[in-house]
């Protein structure tokens, strides 16, 4: 059974998805870090880049938003929205025109109505677009498209065509595009119908705020996330929704009465003293999520390393020997890690380019069966995935979306000691180290006596095996030398005083 389980409290909310009661997904938001994704502002253009086709728009946050030139409506680009149906819109298939240029389409200083994206990753900006959507329960309106669909995942012929009938004789002569979604699947025509008048009101105060207002501003904010998750995910599918938070669980239910009174059976409140997370084991799930190393079942292991461009994957045997030949080993393994790859893609929302290592094969047979675990593992996904075949050194590429920071970035920070490195100097490298930075300092100071502060571990070798060399380098340039331990110091930290005024006279650290 799916089931939803919400923790909310002052400082964050945690929405955790659970299938076959193993963690799969896990979106976590605070108040100081709330995703703006799906929301619409009214932007001013404030620079325009040829270099790279692209606008950077003043929306009214600290940082401008980032606009790529196929991402505008009428430049001959698709946006990046991804249609739930095979048909595309009518702009995408204008192969023959070239795109516009940036400077075509836009002017700086111009308003634009814009939609972010892709939340701030890093030291970048929001990612707007300009192919606005508004998502409602059963439907989304695209204002930007003449586009009508049907979500893939609804394959009853003649169910699709009832739907497109309802759709087109709602629409008639208002240009815009509307895609059924999933959950939309054999809801009366009244439902949809309701669902699609809330949009168009929506979109009218979206517009009356745009042709109103005069600077940079919020015209339109998506539903709050646990809401978010009740509209966008909340289906037949899921069994049950668990929820600490009395208030949040009410504004639930009166969500559903409107769009699916039938699902409100399903929901529950949890009152009890011991933490919901902590009651249904998630802490330990979540924790785990952090670690590089995954343990598979067998006894093997991967490993998940990410780097600014790419993340790349590890499939190692470890303990598991297997009992017969080699290959059945390697494939067996091979196959629980696809497994696990794609639930922990899915879970630390891993993004961008990933690279699969897993452990070469003979066999084309396993190769194919491997390939075809992998698909069959990101099936759920929503995220929008491509699998490459396997490569001549059994590796497989594979591209997911990126729309936010991943899980380790949101729940974790760089280390202040080695700054996200994973390494530091050891003591023996920066022993000589400090010693070559002395010798230079001395060659242009001329300060007698001085103190140097040291990391503790680098005070007791330098006051140790080291202090004959220090003594060699105070004789060398008749310097009298001490060394002071500072417990607070980073391994790589060198600061020189004098000895006189214990002031400061150098930073040496590296």
């Amino acid at each position: 059974m799916n089931e939803f389980i919400i923790n909310v409290s002052p400082l964050e909310t945690r929405i955790a998805l659970l299938e076959n009661k193993r963690l799969v997904e896990l979106t976590v938001e605070r108040e100081e870090q709330r995703s703006l994704v799906g929301n619409i502002y009214k932007g001013r253009v404030d620079s325009i880049v040829p270099g790279i086709q692209a606008a950077f728009i003043d929306i009214g946050l600290e940082r401008n938003g980032f606009l790529y030139v196929g991402d505008i409506a009428g430049a001959e680009g698709t946006g990046d929205f991804e249609f739930e149906d095979n048909e595309r819109p009518q702009q995408a298939r204008s192969r023959g025109k070239r795109r516009q240029s940036i400077e075509k389409v836009l002017n700086k200083g111009q308003s634009i109505m814009v939609q972010v994206q892709k939340d701030t990753l890093g030291t970048k900006g929001v990612r707007l677009t300009n192919y606005v959507t508004l998502p409602g329960r059963y439907v989304v309106l695209m204002p930007t498209v003449q586009h009508i669909g049907v979500s893939r995942k609804i394959e009853d012929p003649k169910e699709r065509d009832r739907l497109k009938s309802t759709l087109r004789a709602f629409r008639r002569n208002r240009k815009y595009g509307l895609i059924i979604r999933t959950a939309g699947e054999g809801k009366p025509k009244e439902e949809i119908i309701a669902d699609l008048k809330y949009l168009n009101k929506a979109w009218d105060k979206i517009k009356h705020k745009m042709e109103r207002g005069k600077k940079a501003a919020l015209l339109h904010e998506d539903l709050a996330p646990v809401l978010r998750a009740v509209r966008d995910t909340f289906t037949e599918d899921i069994g049950r929704l668990t929820i600490d938070d009395q208030a949040v669980y009410q504004d639930i239910l009166e969500f559903l009465d409107l769009y699916a009174p039938r699902l409100k059976r399903r929901c529950r409140y949890y009152s009890g003293k011991r933490p919901l997370f902590d009651k249904m084991g998630l802490e330990d799930e979540i924790e785990k999520a952090l670690h590089r190393k995954v343990t598979l079942k067998s006894g093997g292991h991967i490993f998940i390393d990410m780097t600014e461009a790419l993340i790349a994957i590890d499939v190692n045997t470890g303990k598991f020997t297997g009992k017969r030949r080699l290959e059945d080993t390697v494939f067996k393994t091979n196959i629980e890690a696809a497994e696990e790859i794609a639930r922990q893609m899915r879970l630390r929302d891993l993004g961008g380019i990933i690279v699969v290592d897993f452990i070469d094969m003979e066999l084309e047979s396993n190769k194919r069966k491997l390939l075809k675990k992998c698909h069959e593992g990101l099936r759920n996904d929503r995220a929008k995935t491509s699998v490459s075949n396997i490569g001549e050194l059994g590796m497989v590429e594979m591209t997911r979306k990126r729309v936010k920071s991943n899980l380790v970035r949101t729940l974790s920070q760089a280390c202040p000691y080695c700054q996200g490195g994973g390494m530091v100097h050891s003591v023996t490298t920066m022993t000589a180290d400090a010693l070559r930075r002395l010798q230079n300092l001395f060659c242009d100071s001329r300060e007698k006596r001085v103190i140097v502060q040291v990391h503790p571990d680098l005070s007791r070798r330098l006051r140790g095996v080291s202090k004959k060399l220090l003594d060699d380098l105070a004789k060398q340039f008749d310097r009298e030398i001490s060394v002071e331990s500072v417990s607070d110091y980073h391994i790589h930290e060198i600061k020189v005083l004098s000895s006189r005024t214990r002031k400061e006279i150098a930073d040496l650290s590296v």
